[in-house]
Formats: C-alpha cells, structure tokens, sequence
C-alpha cells in the first residue's frame, strides 16, 4: 500500500510537470492562431488583460468589422474538418469528454484526442470562436494523464486517478488556481455536492506542482485585477449579494437550456458534420457585427467590467449574447470550452446587478463570475475558491460562499422543470450512480444486515434421510424444484449437504441405485450460516465452494436446519437497497 501511494505521489508530481507543459503550449498555439485570424486577416485587436480602457474604434481596423464573418466562419470549417478526420471525440467544450471518460470508460482516452483537441481548440479560438482554453486544457490535461496510465499499464482505478491528475494540472496551469482546480477535477463529476476525496491528495500535489511550474512561463499575477481593498464592510451589501445569486441560479439554468437547445439543432441538421461549426462561426460572425465584444474568450471585456468601464444595461446585454455566442460556437461542433464564456456572462450580470444597487462593480463582477459558473457547472464549493484565486479577491469568499450557494440551489430546483439540467451531460448525480464504482458500495450497502433480514422462515425446505436410498431419492427428485438437498439424521439434526451436480456420476448406474444411499453421497462438512450472521461473511462463505445456497441453521444450535439462504437473494436485496439510495440521492 505505501509504495503504490509513493508511486501515485510520483505520478502527481510528473502530470504536474507534463500538464503546466501542455497547458503553455495550448495557449501559445491560441496566441498565435489569434494574431493570425483575428488580428491580420480580419484587422481586429479585442482587449486584453489587464485592459487599459479605451473605444470599439481603437481596436478595429481599416475594414471595420466587415471580415469578421469570413474569419469566424473560416476558423469554424478548419476546426470541423480536424476533428472529423483525425478525432471526432475532440468536438465539444472538453470538460465533459473528460467527466465521460471518468464515468463509463475507465479512464481510457484514444491518445491522439488530447493533440487534436489542442490544434482544434486553437483555431476555433484564435479565429475568434466564444469559448475558452479552459475547457480543452482539461480534455487535454485527462488525455494525457489517460496515455500516461496506459503506458504504465495501471488497473481501472488508477487509471481515473491519473485522469483527475492531468485535468486539475492542466486547468491549474492555464487558470492560476492550484486549489481551486484540483477541487474542480473531483467535484464537477457529479450533479450533487458531491467529491471524487480519494483523489484529492493526488489532484492537489498535480495542480500546485503545474502552478509552480507555470509561473515561470505565464507569470505568477491572477488573470484579474482588482483594486485595492475590495473586500465588504456594510452588512446591508450581502442582501445585493443574495439578490446576485438569485439572477445567478436562474441564469445558471438558462445557460445549459441555451446551449443544450441549439447543440441539439445543430446535432439534428443534414449535412456533413464538418460544416456545422462552419455554420454556427458564420451566425457568430454576424451577431458580432454588432455587439464584437462577444467574440474570442473575452476575458479583456470582463477586466473592464471590474475596472466600472462598461455600462449596467450593456453589461446585461452581454450576458445574454454571450451565452448565444458560445452556444453557436460550441453547440454547432466547434472545438471550444465552456469556463471562459460561463465566468464573462457570471460577471457581466453581476456587474449589472452592481448598477442596479449603485455599487462599484468589481466585487459583484467577481462574484457573479463564480455564481453563475457554479450553479451551471453544478461546481459551487470549486468555483468559489477558482474565481477568488483568479482575481485574488479572496476577502470576497463570504459573499461568495451565499451568492454561490443560492445560485446553487435556486438552478437545481429551477432544472428540474428544464430539458438540460447542467452544462456536463456526463455527470452523474453521486458515486453510487457511476459505474467507476460500481461493486464498491456492495459491502457499504449490506453493512449491519444480518441473515435474518434476508432469510424466509416461512419457506418449506425439504430435507433427505441419510438412510434414504439414491432410487428412493430419485424418485422425491422428479417432484422436486430444489438444488441443494440438506440430509439428516434419525433425530433431524443436520449432517450433510448434497446437490444435483453431486448426483450426476449415479444417475445412469441402476447396479448402485438400491445399494447407494443418501449419506454416501451427501458432504459432511457443511458449511451453514446462522440468522445473526452478518450478510459480507455470508458473501465469503458462498465464494469458498462457489456454491449458491447455505443451509441456515439455528443461532444456538448448529444441528438444527431452519432453510436455506441463497446469493440470489443477497444480490435481490442488495439491488432494492441500492435503488432506495438512489432515490434518497436523487430527492436531495
């Protein structure tokens, strides 16, 4: 056991390494996919970070906006032909290729998708695509950590653990946010509130490691300034902060319906598969004719949202246009991820919000950001810490942990009535629900049940006299459904068991049929079970013969059959439990 822990301890440290690598490669190939489409062909230089304000005019060119479409459009029909002749999985915003591949292919990931995925993610966001690096770095961080395990030749169990490794470095690398990523990796895999624990060690020696080793390629500053003393000294303000929240879950669950509704339209078109993104990069490319703030990550737009340069009804506009813009570019099959494009419509409504109230915009911007991703994530305790992490507010963690929480709440009551319940189709509601772990709750389950809570007394056994011949026997045979045949003594007290695959070597030798009898044939060492037995030493006692009943016999008196017991029962019973579970989960 300790030297496999040392071995996982390796693994974090090494994925750490490879993810931070991987993940500055990524946004290198975005940096110069961006200068390519966005700035040369189409003349058009979005803000970046951190924003030093100015106008629209400052950063389109001679052309005006006119080539937008032809770039998005363009970027869209390479994106599409990539991944559908090297990696169909690739398409999508990643994050749930990743929570998929956890769940229900035990960790396995094809070893080009991580590649693909970065060329294909690269160009969808270099020619202006609204998505983010964040979703693709965790396709590719997980494929990475797949390949590794099978290089290694690791069992299924380690296997998702290295998935997990290589997601939270990746994300970790790209985000700056150690811990908040590698709470990320383990919490958005299921619906509920909900963690992967055992992998968190692993996930947060990764993640600090890809930190550490980022920094220096990317710089040690969060993504987002803030201004100094940020943090909230009027009690009154947390009722703004609730009001967030609020807006926050509804948006939370407009967000999946948005997306899931035009994925779905996109998934029903006729057509070859690579012109879909094509498609959706010309729609993107005309609605950015008129609102350019929604095209590429945006995170420059959000810097002037917290810097109080854009206005409370343009924020809101944003938001909603946003959220359009990333539905058309991903939904349509683009290569994109979902956490850029979820944070600027989080902060952009918050930043409303502020306008509403009167309040500087910064900490509602942060707060939004987390809020809103949380709840459509179904990720509200990861999202706080990554949100504080990124801007460093982390004296806003209170106002964040209330506005989450209810945006939590508020999305998954609000969902119930939706088509799309969360921005990850892959998740499931809790571990009893994945098939990752699946066998592991049967001891969990049947702990504390006892043979008496299975076993029918009222059952009729019938038992064979250890004096009876095999003909006599034979006979009560034809009549008889039983399997298993308990024999006994004269005063019918237990002394031996038998069952028809015992019989077979007799059944056509009529010379031993009159002479044979019941006790020749039935073992002596019976192995019995009693009704204060606890059911996981009953499961052993049936895998020590691969037998599938046990005589059940007095607790006082080892000699007195009471019926039979069978692991088709235990397994019935463990199948109600589980179902019971499930529902209770399911309830909550």
């Amino acid at each position: 056991m300790e030297r496999r822990r040392l071995w996982l301890l390796f693994d974090a440290f090494f994925l750490g390494i490879v993810g931070a690598i991987a993940a500055y490669i990524f946004a290198h190939l975005v940096n110069l996919s961006q200068e390519f489409f966005l700035h040369n062909l189409a003349k058009y230089k979005p803000p970046g970070l951190p924003s030093e304000g100015g106008s629209l005019k400052e950063w389109i060119g001679p052309y005006g906006l006119l080539l937008i479409p032809v770039v998005t459009t363009l970027g869209g029909l390479l994106s599409g032909l990539i991944v559908y002749f090297f990696a169909p999985e690739a398409r999508g915003h990643g994050t749930d290729a990743a929570i998929r591949a956890f769940h229900f292919k035990e960790g396995r990931v094809p070893h080009h998708v991580p590649f693909v995925k970065m060329v294909a993610s690269a160009i969808t966001l270099g020619s202006g695509g609204s998505a983010g690096r964040e979703g693709p770095t965790a396709q590719i961080g997980s494929g990475i950590g797949a390949i590794y395990a099978h290089l290694t030749k690791r069992s299924p169990y380690e296997r998702r653990l290295l998935l997990l490794m290589g997601m939270a470095a990746g994300l970790s690398a790209i985000f700056r946010s150690p811990i908040g990523c590698a709470f990320f990796a383990i919490e958005v895999l299921y619906s509920q509130i909900e963690f992967e624990s055992r992998a968190l060690l692993y996930c947060i020696i990764a993640s600090v490691v890809a930190y550490a080793f980022s920094g220096f390629f990317m710089g040690w500053e969060p993504l987002f300034i803030l201004p100094h003393h940020i943090g909230i000294t009027q009690t009154h303000e947390y009722l703004f902060f609730a009001v967030l929240g609020i807006f926050s879950g509804i948006m939370g669950a407009l967000l999946p319906n948005i997306f899931g509704f035009i994925h779905s339209y996109f998934e029903k078109m006729p057509g070859p598969f690579f012109v879909k993104p094509a498609i959706g990069g010309l729609l993107l490319g005309l609605f950015a004719l008129f609102l350019p703030q929604i095209l590429g990550i945006g995170y420059g737009w959000v810097q002037m949202a917290i810097n109080g340069q854009l206005t409370g009804d343009l924020m809101l506009l944003l938001a909603f246009a946003k959220a359009l813009a990333f539905s058309l570019t991903v939904g349509s099959g683009g290569s994109g991820g979902d956490f850029a494009p979820s944070l600027y419509v989080g902060g952009m409504l918050g930043g409303f919000v502020a306008s509403l109230f009167g309040q500087d915009p910064a900490a509602y911007v942060v707060v939004g950001m987390a809020s809103v991703f949380g709840a459509a994530a179904r990720a509200p305790i990861a999202n706080s810490l990554i949100v504080v992490e990124i801007t460093g507010g982390f004296e806003l963690l209170p106002a964040a942990a209330l506005s989450v929480m209810l945006a939590y709440l508020i999305q998954t009551w609000l969902t119930r009535f939706l088509p799309y319940k969360s921005l990850y189709e892959s998740q499931v509601p809790s571990p009893v629900h994945s098939p990752a772990h699946r066998g592991e709750f049967f001891t969990d389950i049947l702990t504390g049940i006892k043979v008496k809570d299975i076993f029918n007394p009222h059952k009729v056994w019938a038992t064979i006299p250890e004096d009876m011949t095999f003909r006599q026997f034979l006979e009560f045979f034809g009549r008889s459904e039983q399997h298993y045949f308990p024999v006994v003594d004269r005063e019918g007290n237990l002394v031996g068991i038998f069952s028809i695959n015992d019989i077979r070597p007799f059944l056509f030798n009529e010379e031993l049929k009159d002479i044979l009898l019941i006790k020749d044939i039935a073992r002596k060492d019976v192995i019995t079970t009693h009704p204060s037995e606890d059911i996981n030493t009953v499961l052993k006692k049936f895998t020590l013969r691969n037998i599938d009943q046990l005589p059940v016999v007095a607790d006082d008196d080892p000699k007195k059959f009471l019926g039979m017991i069978s692991r088709r029962e235990v397994i019935a019973f463990y199948n109600k439990r589980l179902e019971e579970l499930k529902k209770q989960a399911e309830e909550t």
